[in-house]
């Protein structure tokens, strides 16, 4: 049984004892009953019932407004994916793509920072292609990395995501110190791939530590799904 139903079943129980107190109160009014030792039966259950009432009417009022909010960020996040979807099926300007690309992951999952990776098969390494977010970054941010190198160069490989709660703590990403001095706390990225082989990355950075989780890295990740069908899908005309 999930909380929800069982807070549920809780209050309709009060709503029934309320009822209950106020048929045997009408009862004692209409027998006409004295109070006893002083006390108005009356008085006593609104001074009782009242403020249950007034508090099940509030937190249900509560309940009602998150639910809504929550319905309300869903169909937020369907209808950017839908709009980048329908970008990668009719847009033939890959840079335009991309800009969308990074735009729509900025808006859902706001970090501070978005930045797309590709590998230059020529140089083998992984360039900046776009990114967006943090302006006027160092110039040790766009210099990328080589094939296999570092955290990218797994994601890539390996073709699955990394999350690092805190910059600070992890030693394996002594190949960005340009991320520390901007004070950028946390670092996720997931790969970007063709229905042929994996062609890059998208890395993300955030202000704050333990930003990105599971919930917000599926967004990114089919993002990159619908990227990637893209690119391949106008590379092979």
């Amino acid at each position: 049984m999930t909380l929800e139903k069982q807070q549920g079943q809780a209050f309709l129980l009060i709503i029934g004892l309320v009822a209950v107190a106020g048929l045997l109160t009408s009862i004692l009014v209409f027998l006409r009953l004295g109070p006893a030792g002083g006390i108005d039966p009356v008085v006593v259950f609104l001074l009782v019932t009242y403020p249950l009432l007034l508090g099940g009417l509030i937190y249900y009022y509560l309940q009602e407004k998150k639910i809504a909010a929550t319905l309300q960020e869903e169909y937020y996040f369907k209808w950017f994916l839908q709009s980048f979807a329908k970008v990668c099926q009719s847009e033939t300007d890959l840079q335009t793509i991309r800009e969308e690309l990074v735009n729509t992951l900025l808006r859902l999952i706001r970090p501070s920072l978005v930045m797309l990776y590709e590998l230059d098969e020529e140089t083998n390494r992984l360039q900046v292609i776009q990114q967006g977010g943090i302006k006027n970054l160092p110039d040790a941010a766009a210099q990328g990395y080589t094939f296999g190198e570092g955290i990218p160069g797994w994601v890539m490989q390996n073709q699955n995501i990394v999350i690092l709660p805190e910059i600070s703590k992890e030693p394996y990403l002594q190949t960005d110190p340009w991320a520390k001095a901007l004070d950028l706390r946390s670092y996720a990225a997931v790969p970007v791939t063709t229905p042929e082989k994996s062609i890059g990355i998208i890395a993300m950075y955030s202000h704050e530590a333990n930003f990105f989780q599971d919930s917000n890295l599926l967004i990114a990740q089919l993002a990159a799904q619908l990227y990637g069908l893209s690119l391949a899908n106008l590379t092979s005309k």
